[in-house]
């Protein structure tokens, strides 16, 4: 296994996602056929990352996983990862706005903070901000896509612009 001298990785690029496209660099180079979190943590222990547990080397393979830059595979052992064909996926994020719009047009109604939250979790597979939603449904809102209701009230929904009034009655 190749190691990684700590000075070779810049301290403004030490975050989560530095960390796992450094994971996953390592794991192309040296041609390893299955990821574990035990070897996960081997690469970690040479780098800046040496503190990384044991669940932080096991959500970075998920998220990994999840952007299809690695292909999970359950055996007796447990789980193994094993590198995607595709060396440069696109990022299920990328998408999430212009589908979360979709499922809104499709099925109408009156949509909140709670009723967004499990569509959009569907879609990325990770957890979702109440904060976010709210934001994206301002947004939607600010773009002209959504009517706002319940200003002023403890209860904000929204709904599909009725585009039927504006004609004859």
């Amino acid at each position: 296994m190749t190691t990684i001298a700590p000075s070779a990785v810049p301290r403004s690029a030490l975050g989560a996602e530095a960390r796992r496209h450094f994971l996953l660099a390592i794991a192309r180079r040296t041609g390893t056929p299955f990821l574990t979190t035990g070897l996960a943590l081997q690469i970690y222990a040479t780098t800046p990352w040496h503190t990384t547990a044991r669940s932080t080397a096991r959500r970075d393979l998920r998220d990994l996983a999840r952007r299809a830059y690695l292909v999970p595979h359950d055996t007796k052992a447990g789980r193994v990862y094993q590198l995607g064909s595709d060396p440069n996926p696109a990022h299920p994020v990328r998408h999430v706005r212009r589908y979360l719009l979709e499922v809104i047009r499709r099925e109408g109604g009156e949509w909140t903070v709670g009723r967004l939250k499990p569509a959009w979790r569907q879609v990325t597979g990770t957890h979702v901000l109440r904060m976010s939603c709210r934001r994206y449904l301002a947004d939607l809102y600010r773009d002209g896509h959504l009517d706002r209701h319940g200003e002023g009230t403890p209860r904000r929904f929204y709904t599909l612009p009725d585009h039927t009034t504006g004609g004859a009655a």
